[in-house]
């Protein structure tokens, strides 16, 4: 073999043998990146240590594995409504004041799902609305073995818990703004097992429930309101919410450090007291303000739609005139109303409640 002939057979050698070695290296980055792509497209943070200061036996053995199966299911049902929403036809924006007319109802109600099943929206990009409200769970607590031990589901910050077990959201947009009613001498309405969504700004406590889980130290936990805005100026469907609330509506001036502040749990030392981290301009400020409403109103347009309240009981049938009850059905229905009482607190034709002090 001549000189030529040997350097190139070793050249190539060389190029083989590093290939060999970088080839392993590269597999994981592009399954990395598969995976970031089918988990909302966003960089996911590193979350601390395990907080668990419970008792033995408290924690359910299944918890993380469960958690792991929510979150593949909410990724599902969001990457679903992203389908949805590239779906709709265009709207027609028309009339005065102007109102988006063909497809309107469908695009705000797409985008409170789209935001529902989020992840983004928590400080570690790990739990969404729905990873405690899931469909198959009539809207709430997903995790049989929570349901059945601690009750409250795990926030953002694993395994920091909230108060109570999850509401429905079922239903839950016809609750009226929290009044009293002086002539019973009772409070009725209001959102929350404790009613403490009153609905006294966007009078609508569903749209004002929707806002508290986010910043919730026990839930969602972003440490202030602006993040919504600052996460969702970051989200894949960005144009469909500045369609719905305005061009324009998240081009809000943030501070180069907002990802760290956002990234951060609410509570955290580094706060304080300070409930607005994210130092904002008097009129960026307001803009967050605004967004974070619209989350709240986008949220409970999702909530009032066919696919979370559809009304298709027997019972809904009935009140509308389209099905019989049967003389079991009758005679409970008969008791109900009257000599057992019943609908003195759960109101006649809804088999709930609105009156609080009765709770």
């Amino acid at each position: 073999m001549n000189r030529r002939a040997l350097i190139a057979l070793l050249r190539t050698s060389v190029i083989v043998v590093l290939a060999l070695m970088v080839a392993p290296q590269a597999l994981p980055a592009q399954k990395g990146g598969s995976a970031q792509k089918e988990g909302q497209g966003k960089k996911k943070e590193s979350p601390p240590p395990d907080y668990n200061p419970y008792p033995p036996g408290i924690l359910p053995a299944d918890l993380q594995s469960e958690l792991d199966r929510v979150s593949r299911e909410v990724n599902l049902i969001f990457q679903q409504a992203l389908a949805q929403w590239r779906a709709l036809p265009p709207p027609n924006l028309t009339g005065q004041p102007p109102t988006l007319q063909g497809s309107g109802y469908d695009m705000v109600q797409t985008l409170g799902k789209l935001m529902n099943f989020d992840e983004n929206i928590s400080p570690f990009k790990n739990q969404a609305c729905a990873s405690c409200h899931m469909p198959y769970a009539g809207y709430s607590g997903p995790i049989p073995s929570v349901n059945l031990t601690m009750v409250a589901f795990p926030g953002s910050f694993h395994f920091r818990a909230g108060k109570r077990t999850a509401q429905r959201y079922t239903y839950a947009p016809w609750f009226p703004v929290l009044q009293l009613n002086e002539t019973q001498g009772l409070f009725f309405g209001g959102n929350f097992w404790d009613s403490r969504a009153t609905g006294y700004l966007l009078q609508n406590p569903d749209a004002e429930q929707a806002q508290h889980p986010p910043v919730d130290t026990q839930e969602m936990g972003l440490p202030d309101t602006a993040c919504i805005a600052f996460r969702l100026s970051q989200a894949e469907y960005r144009p469909l919410f500045e369609q719905v609330w305005g061009r324009g509506s998240l081009d809000i001036k943030f501070p180069h450090d907002t990802e760290k502040i956002c990234g951060t749990p609410g509570g955290a030392k580094v706060f304080g007291t300070d409930t607005t981290p994210v130092k904002l301009s008097p009129e960026d400020r307001t803009q967050a303000n605004r967004v974070f409403d619209n989350w709240g109103q986008s949220l409970d347009a999702f909530e009032k739609s066919k696919e979370v309240s559809p009304f298709t009981s027997k019972f809904d049938a009935f009140l509308a005139g389209n099905a019989t009850l049967t003389p079991d059905e009758m005679a409970g229905y008969s008791l109900f109303r009257g000599q057992a009482a019943c609908n003195t607190c759960h109101v006649d034709g809804r088999g709930s409640t609105d009156a609080r002090d009765r709770l």
